[in-house]
């Protein structure tokens, strides 16, 4: 299930372009994990009172969190699957404090791509595409296995 050399650098390339702007990138991403599925809102407790884009839009809250999430997925990344130092701690915090759902980590995953594929079409073709879902895929999977461990059965 790893990735190649080459899915490797077609996810380190894209999230070169990604990176320079992770605030509004990951804004972006919450904002509309949000929208497609407000189930995910239930587990942030913070942003329960935004009610409406404008309101997403303008918390300085939201966009801290969104810019949160990408770092720590840049992280990994570039880790290229070995991110056991990265994963350990964020498998514990997610499972046993926050209580997310590895279902809403699919979530968040495919709006990652979108986001990606809506700001950077010409760079994020097909292959890249696959290649990163690949990759947030198997970050997931390995989520999960710690969740498992974990005693989570999110």
């Amino acid at each position: 299930m790893g990735l190649s050399d080459q899915e490797w650098q077609q996810v380190l390339d894209i999230w070169g372009k990604v990176e320079p702007d992770l605030p509004a990138h990951g804004q972006e991403v919450i904002i509309r994990m949000f929208q497609s599925h407000p189930e995910t809102m239930e587990h942030f407790g913070k942003f329960k009172h935004l009610k409406t884009l404008d309101e997403m839009k303008s918390s300085e809250e939201l966009k801290k969190h969104g810019t949160t999430v990408l770092s720590a997925l840049g992280r990994i990344l570039k880790r290229k699957g070995h991110y056991e130092a990265e994963l350990k701690p964020l498998a514990h915090s997610h499972a046993t404090k926050h209580k997310i759902p590895i279902r809403h980590l699919e979530f968040i995953s495919e709006v990652i791509v979108a986001v990606i594929a809506d700001k950077y079409s010409v760079d994020f073709g097909a292959d890249s595409q696959a290649a990163m879902r690949k990759a947030l895929e198997m970050f997931r999977n390995d989520m999960a296995s710690k969740y498992k461990e974990l005693g989570f059965q999110g």
